[in-house]
């Protein structure tokens, strides 16, 4: 089983809210195990929770991920107690208590069954990642709350939530708070004098980091094509000492462990990921983390009436995010 972690500080007074409230806000720092202890609480002792369970993730990387380290902490494969649901994959039995899905899928759950009729919780991990998705699921669910289940229980988890906007918000929910395990974390700015050639300068940061730091690095890119690019750019430093590995979401699960897992006796590793490892994910050896400051989302264009993928510079909240994926494991940079 995990080590004790932060979050194990409000075990009890997190079940006792859970017994006496139906809506419940907890604000847990990066590193406090809210996303990889708690959930198994509730598998533990199902006193406090005998239906169904949702523990929803805003991405399908951390989905898969998430629920292979849940299930293998209880000992069992994905599929047993613990189990997955994305749009195209599933792996649940009549025995999955807790199931990892995202948003998008909660939807397609509550259209089919309106009042939830086996669920007793609903987990909405890193809240703060507002999405249409996000925000339709959790409105959806209160609906279901308040008009027809008034037993069903709504969680809402977050590094970075605005706790006093929620309470307004949801008068009726409980707060908890707990600290995270974070080790600090030295930052540095390297601006760029043309904006365009963000790609090379970032290759160059890269080559840099290498030769003055140690450790592994993770490196923030807006999307898969700008992966491909920097992982091309990097060819030539490639050797059996150092490995770039790319993580998004469209490769497959192996590709994606290949990324996340540690690397073999004196290998270090240049992670090259989208906003999936922002959250939810610690990805084992990194130390440094270089964050390009952009991402891409999809913005509807009503000249079009479609969506496109438009790069734009990230939140402050997304900056804090990153920066922190350098000081979970040891002191960063």
């Amino acid at each position: 089983m995990l080590t004790s972690l932060p979050i194990d500080n409000i075990k009890a007074d997190f079940l006792r809210a859970l017994k006496s409230h139906f809506t419940l806000i907890l604000s847990a720092e990066p590193g406090a195990g809210k996303s990889t202890k708690l959930p198994l609480w509730l598998l533990e002792d199902d006193s406090y929770i005998q239906g169904k369970i949702y523990l929803l993730q805003p991405r399908r990387v951390a989905v898969k991920n998430i629920a292979n380290y849940l299930a293998a902490q209880i000992g069992e494969s994905v599929g047993q107690r613990v189990g997955l649901r994305l749009r195209n994959e599933s792996k649940v039995s009549k025995n999955t208590r807790l199931e990892v899905i995202t948003e998008g899928v909660l939807v397609q759950i509550m259209q089919a069954d309106p009042e939830l009729a086996n669920t007793s919780l609903i987990i909405f991990d890193e809240f703060h990642e507002r999405s249409l998705q996000a925000d339709l699921a959790f409105g959806l669910a209160r609906d279901i709350q308040q008009g027809l289940r008034d037993d069903l229980r709504l969680l809402l988890m977050s590094a970075t939530l605005a706790n006093d906007e929620l309470q307004q918000a949801l008068p009726d929910a409980f707060s908890l708070k707990t600290s995270g395990r974070s080790f600090p974390v030295t930052v540095e700015y390297q601006p760029i004098k043309n904006i365009r050639g963000w790609r090379d300068h970032t290759s160059t940061i890269i080559k840099k980091t290498i030769l003055s730091h140690q450790g592994s690095i993770l490196v923030f890119l807006p999307s898969s094509a700008d992966i491909r690019y920097l992982a091309t750019a990097l060819e030539n430093i490639v050797n059996a000492e150092l490995v770039v590995c790319p993580l998004y979401g469209d490769l497959s699960l192996a590709e994606q462990q290949q990324a996340i897992q540690p690397c073999k006796e004196n290998v270090r590793k240049i992670v090259l990921a989208t906003n999936i490892a922002e959250t939810s994910l610690t990805i084992e050896g990194i130390n440094i983390v270089i964050d390009s400051g952009f991402e891409k989302v999809a913005i509807y264009d009503e000249n079009t009436l479609t969506n496109k993928l438009v790069q734009r510079n990230i939140a402050k909240s997304s900056a804090t995010q990153r920066m922190g994926r350098a000081g979970r494991l040891s002191a960063g940079h």
